[in-house]
């Protein structure tokens, strides 16, 4: 006689809580980058210039780094146990914040800052 293992209990709303803490991170990133950006444009248009169309890319592509990090990892994680969506969303924001901060830096150079 076999005695059927019994799997562990379902706990959506685990899964939903890790899921809104690191949305919050996330979105504390893009508010960082929504910021950058409309700064620089301020400062563009105090001088009466306009951003090129480099600094418009790699702004943009800052603004656009979290909300794909964030996405791809929670769609990566869809239907594995709450540890593994918070493991998954760990690396994504870590690696989000690398891209940002390799973004800024790019951004400085190309400019002209540093």
């Amino acid at each position: 006689m076999t005695v059927a293992a019994e799997a562990p209990p379902r706990r959506p709303g685990l899964r939903l809580a890790i899921a809104l803490a690191f949305l919050l991170a996330f979105l504390w990133e893009l508010l960082g980058a929504v910021s950058n950006l409309l700064a620089w444009a301020g400062f563009a248009a105090v001088l009466h210039r306009q951003l090129s169309a480099f600094a418009w890319l790699v702004l943009g592509a800052g603004v656009l780094v979290p909300i794909a990090g964030y996405l791809l990892a929670v769609l990566l994680a869809r239907g594995r146990t709450p540890g593994i969506l918070a493991l998954m969303l760990v690396v994504a924001y870590a690696a989000s914040q690398a891209l940002t901060l390799s973004l800024l830096a790019f951004f400085q150079v190309g400019i002209g800052v540093r």
